[in-house]
């Protein structure tokens, strides 16, 4: 009887402990992007809609030797253009939206209001590479890209997952604000751009490069989160997907990607069609947090374009003249003690074959709208997706001043202006990070600045649609299905220890009862 009641006990504690564990996960709100503005009227509503009413333009800034100056429309002629985007701003909500509120503009990453809580501007790191880039390469143009607004978050695992959501329509952002800044004929001019984004930022830097008006001549991803924890946070780039649709190599007109690993990266060329990728695997000293860490590759880069006879590193740029078509393809630091010391490493032999994807156009094809000087003209479509739906893949046109807005299921994913130019790898929109299921896609246009009435006579067209496929995709799971699977981890793993107490218990009771029905016996003896 009294092992049934104990039975019955443990039960129920079982039992309550899974409950509040999976309440305590799934009930906690994972803070969205921090400046929400509503979508046209027409376009579904949602969370978080990645809307910003800031010109894009005022995102650029150019190192002057102390920060980063506005850029104006049309000011780089040409030359070498070394432009560097932040990622995740975990813990500047709060320091943000305080300096955001007294101003009438865009706050951007390196404004000197912005400090975290040590009193270190937020922007330093990189303040410190623009400043060696620049040494290293006086006549550059160094530029940053700040998207801070959208990727400013509370101190929280599961907040990554809103500016992970922002990275694509922050790629396009970049991509318009240097199409507007590089004169016309920077490339016939001899220039070249270099790309580097560090974390969420190589996700907006790989976008860009995609949506450029022309390839970018390098892009540089300094640690990429790839891994398996980012993944359970909602926060893993998959960079190796949109990369395959670069034109990635050692010769003029390709583009070189390197790849500096230091905490939560990983090698690309591993992958179907990305052979061509240089991949290096940091050290960090071990006394480093894992802020730090995360964060190494920004100084160590820094300290390779301050020693040129490294010969590593900024030294293996194209824009500095380097050959590149002998070089290995993944590298190891030496030791932590010898931070520009590489050693080449050796890594499983890629498939070169590529990725078989499968392109299926829609029934419904195309959406246009027309501008009329007073409203934000919306048109849309539905669309389904499945567990091999990659892309979605199309043609854009814009016309007459006004800028085109797409929408997937209210989240705006990209812009275009008439003066963009098509993208390099192709108009598309990922959509690895849906589920299975139907979607709408939206196209809304408006005028100069987000919010602003489409001008009169303006037209946008999105045509060709068609969903690329591919098979084994990974998915960032939401932070509420990542938070279930760790209530459920949780419930389990106390339910196994709490299962181990009970039976060493029941062991011990049966022992000592055994030896008592011994001595017992002993007794009547």
């Amino acid at each position: 009887m009294r092992i049934r009641q104990r039975s019955a006990l443990l039960a129920s504690a079982v039992l309550a402990t899974v409950l509040m564990a999976g309440c305590a996960w799934v009930v906690v709100p994972v803070s969205p992007t921090l400046t929400e503005h509503p979508a046209p009227t027409g376009v579904p509503t949602t969370e978080q809609t990645n809307v910003s009413p800031y010109p894009v333009l005022s995102r650029l800034g150019r190192w002057n030797g102390t920060t980063f100056a506005p850029v104006t429309a049309g000011s780089i002629a040409g030359g070498h253009v070394i432009v560097m985007t932040h990622g995740w701003a975990a813990g500047l909500q709060d320091e943000y939206l305080s300096v955001q509120a007294g101003s009438a503009s865009l706050v951007t990453m390196w404004d000197p209001a912005l400090v975290d809580a040590n009193g270190v501007q937020a922007a330093s790191a990189f303040a410190g590479l623009a400043a060696s880039l620049q040494a290293a390469d006086p006549g550059a143009a160094v530029l940053m890209f700040s998207w801070v607004d959208q990727s400013a978050t509370v101190t929280d695992l599961f907040a990554a997952f809103a500016p992970e959501k922002a990275t694509e329509i922050n790629g396009h952002r970049m991509a318009v604000a240097l199409d507007e800044a590089l004169a016309p004929g920077f490339s016939a001019a001899g220039g070249q751009l270099h790309l580097i984004g560090h974390s969420f930022g190589a996700n907006v830097a790989t976008t860009a490069a995609l949506s450029l008006s022309e390839q970018p001549r390098q892009l540089t991803l300094f640690d990429s989160p790839e891994v398996a924890l980012a993944q359970l946070g909602g926060a893993k780039n998959d960079l190796r997907y949109k990369l395959t649709r670069l034109d990635i190599g050692r010769g003029p007109g390709q583009t070189f990607v390197d790849n500096y690993v230091s905490l939560v990266g990983e090698p690309y060329a591993q992958f179907p069609g990305l052979s061509q990728v240089v991949d290096v695997r940091l050290l960090p000293p071990s006394s480093d947090t894992g802020v730090q860490k995360h964060g190494f590759a920004i100084g160590w880069y820094g300290q390779t374009a301050s020693t040129p006879s490294s010969g590593i590193g900024f030294w293996w740029s194209p824009l500095n003249g380097a050959s590149d078509a002998s070089l290995a393809t993944e590298w190891q630091q030496a030791s932590v003690d010898q931070p520009l010391v590489l050693q080449p490493a050796s890594s499983p032999q890629p498939d070169n074959a590529g990725t078989d994807y499968r392109t299926v156009p829609l029934d419904d094809p195309s959406l246009s709208v027309v501008g009329d000087g007073s409203t934000e003209p919306v048109d849309g479509l539905r669309f389904h997706t499945d567990d091999h739906s990659l892309w979605l893949t199309f043609d854009a046109a814009v016309s007459g001043g006004s800028v085109a807005h797409v929408f997937v299921d209210g989240r705006e994913r990209a812009l275009y202006t008439a003066a963009d130019g098509a993208g390099t790898g192709g108009e598309f929109v990922i959509l690895y990070d849906l589920g299975s299921g139907s979607h709408t896609l939206s196209l809304a246009l408006e005028g100069a600045t987000e919010g602003s009435p489409s001008l009169a006579g303006s037209t946008a067209t999105v045509s060709g649609l068609a969903i690329v496929s591919a098979d084994h995709i990974q998915r960032n799971p939401t932070p509420n299905r990542t938070k279930r699977f760790i209530a459920w981890v949780v419930a389990i793993v106390v339910l196994t220890v709490l299962m181990l107490v009970a039976t060493v218990g029941l062991l011990g009771l049966w022992s000592v009862r055994r030896v008592r029905r011994r001595l017992s016996s002993h007794d009547r003896r």
